[in-house]
């Protein structure tokens, strides 16, 4: 039976873990609630794709990127165990805000030993607008405040007492490690809490020191390989004296943002700091000392995060969810503050902050706008290349956002995809990284999609001008949805074979001059077709190209149209004497059987009319095309069967 006394010790355990456990279940419904909805926003895509990288792909592009590759690794893992659906992806996220929940707890508790303050923070961390909007976001972020809380919480541990506690400074240089590995900005609330110990427990100075070389020992081999991405975020673009200006301009918003104010504005952020400076001004002097580390947090973070914006030219409240808890701790300080001094103050000011933030967590929370302004379907790259990719197809993106969306949308269905980075925030060079990892899938596919969020704005223009010159990429599609531009190549895996097809048309002074085709092709394949044509005058008329592939019983299986020189280039700007060397793709669909008769003629832009040949008519056959698993397929698809083929989207 148990003493009085071990009863009494678990009746004090139960008082002090039910209201923890309570909090706790708080912030797990705050984040469950609509959690499948709205749908995936931007960067929600790129963890997805990044998950589905190979290990040393997600280490190289994380290194490119503006975040460091902790949280990518632990989704990848995620995936693997819990499947890959909106609720399941996002789900990471809520655990992190639970945990946050006791972790605030014991940080608290070790920071000032006072419970009621402790609880206070623990529901803070519970219900702060900033945290559960974040904890329902597929990113690093909710975990961030799980990192600097456990570094705080193990560090204060470890300088608690006159003795050595060195096993806590290695958890506290380990954690720190984390955080850092999950976000650059976590540097900002670390580097406070550091600092904060060395000055207030300057005799444990030792343990802080253990922890903080330990911290850089785990961490500095990251900086080392990615310390491009690293020295962007801290050079100054301009003068110092310009940088430090600018950065001066950001502060309100960073403090806007840290306060997460939004939909009731300056109010809220006026109310909050109203009781910071009254708990403040409550409290007895000699109770000031623990204030300083959430003040340390709080400022080195504003302005750590307005002086990194400013660097980059772009400001985002998410990168202060690291501090959060630390004003968590400062509003429970005060709070507190104000408790001791007449109780009915708490309940007052806890039903103003209630009515301050309302309408933000009501509203501004689940809609997650800061992510995506604009309505926008993710979905809707899937919707436009289902009907036309096949399995042995691969799409190309050159954003990792979209290529998640995708990947998303599909379901495993469909054709693989892959990645040619050319939009911000990675714009990999031609060269030396897409040029070896396109070849590479040319080998392995007969089609290839690039799918081009902006068109050819920017950067993509390069990369489409090298599609159109690569004499191995047919033309086979080009289109357009909202502001992606989708362009489909065949890539032949034999030699052509000539055509001895050679005709002039009456109507305008062209002439079919040669051409070489493939005469062999699989079902669900492609065929390239490579047409020169003579320009004897002046073209009168805009007229495009008509590639037609036609079954025994003249119904056309298959066709491209385009314009000889390429779509920039209307018929009329060709030169007399001219020679174009004009390429089609044709993409077979998968029930294609038997020989297939490739025709070619030219039409009016405008009206339609054809134009007419020279000895009457107005196609010219080319060849014939023989469908079927030829050897080299056969043994392809065998392969793939077995499962020894599969794309791998490492550079080779």
């Amino acid at each position: 039976m148990e003493t009085r006394n071990e009863t009494k010790h678990h009746q004090t355990l139960w008082k002090s873990l039910a209201p923890v456990a309570v909090a706790c279940l708080l912030a797990f419904v705050l984040r469950l609630y609509c959690l499948n909805e709205p749908a995936l926003r931007w960067d929600e895509g790129w963890t997805i794709a990044h998950g589905h990288l190979p290990w040393r792909e997600l280490i190289r592009i994380a290194a490119l990127e503006w975040h460091p590759p902790l949280f990518y690794a632990l989704f990848k893992v995620w995936l693997s165990l819990a499947g890959q659906i909106n609720y399941t992806v996002r789900f990471l996220a809520v655990l992190a805000g639970v945990l946050t929940v006791p972790l605030a707890y014991t940080a608290a508790r070790a920071w000032v030993r006072n419970r009621r303050l402790a609880l206070l923070a623990a529901f803070y961390a519970a219900t702060a607008p900033l945290l559960v909007y974040y904890g329902q976001v597929n990113r690093m972020y909710a975990w961030t405040p799980v990192g600097t809380l456990l570094a705080t919480w193990a560090l204060l541990r470890a300088t608690d007492s006159s003795r050595p506690q060195l096993r806590w400074a290695v958890v506290s240089g380990l954690a720190t490690a984390f955080a850092l590995y999950l976000l650059y900005y976590t540097v900002w609330p670390l580097a406070a809490t550091y600092a904060f110990v060395l000055i207030v427990r300057r005799r444990r100075w030792r343990a802080t020191v253990a922890s903080g070389l330990l911290a850089l020992l785990v961490y500095v081999p990251w900086l080392a390989y990615a310390v491009t991405t690293v020295q962007s975020r801290v050079y100054p673009t301009e003068t110092l004296a310009q940088s430090l200006s600018q950065t001066w301009q950001l502060v309100g918003s960073s403090v806007f943002g840290l306060v997460f104010a939004f939909e009731r504005g300056w109010a809220a952020v006026w109310l909050t700091g109203a009781l910071l400076l009254l708990g403040w001004l409550l409290a007895p002097p000699r109770e000031w000392t623990p204030l300083l580390l959430p003040a340390l947090a709080i400022v080195a973070a504003v302005l750590g995060v307005s002086y990194g914006a400013q660097a980059v030219r772009f400001f985002a409240v998410r990168h202060l969810v690291p501090t959060a808890p630390f004003l968590g701790l400062a509003l429970a300080w005060a709070l507190d503050r104000l408790f001791t001094r007449w109780r009915p103050a708490l309940p007052l000011a806890l039903a103003a902050l209630a009515i301050a933030f309302w309408p933000t967590s009501s509203t501004f929370v689940y809609a997650k706008t800061l992510e995506v302004v604009d309505p926008f379907d993710p979905a809707s790259d899937w919707n436009y290349l289902a009907p036309r990719i096949l399995p042995d197809d691969l799409v190309l993106f050159n954003n990792l956002a979209k290529a998640g969306w995708y990947e998303q949308a599909r379901a495993g269905q469909g054709a693989p995809w892959s990645y040619v980075l050319r939009w911000d925030p990675i714009v990999e060079p031609i060269g030396a990284t897409i040029a070896p990892r396109v070849e590479a899938a040319m080998q392995q596919h007969a089609r290839l999609w690039f799918v081009l969020y902006k068109g050819a704005t920017g950067p993509n223009d390069d990369l489409r001008v090298w599609l159109r010159s690569h004499d191995r990429l047919y033309p086979m599609w080009e289109g357009w949805t909202s502001d992606t531009l989708f362009l489909g190549y065949v890539v032949p895996h034999g030699p052509l074979a000539d055509s001895p097809a050679g005709k002039t048309f009456a109507d305008q002074p062209i002439q079919l001059a040669a051409a070489r085709f493939t005469d062999r092709a699989r079902p669900g394949g492609g065929v390239a077709l490579e047409i020169t044509w003579h320009i004897r005058g002046q073209i009168t008329a805009d007229e495009k190209v008509f590639v037609h592939l036609v079954s025994a019983d003249g119904q056309v299986v298959a066709q491209h149209d385009a314009r000889p020189a390429g779509e920039g280039r209307p018929t009329q700007t060709l030169s007399p004497g001219e020679v174009i060397l004009d390429r089609h793709g044709i993409g077979l669909p998968a029930d294609a059987s038997g020989p297939l008769t490739l025709q070619v003629g030219l039409y009016n832009a405008v009206s339609g009319t054809r134009v007419r040949l020279d000895e009457g008519g107005d196609v010219v056959t080319i060849g014939t095309v023989y469908v079927d698993l030829t050897q080299d397929s056969r043994k392809l698809n065998a392969i793939r069967a077995r499962g020894m083929i599969e794309y791998s989207t490492e550079i080779p």
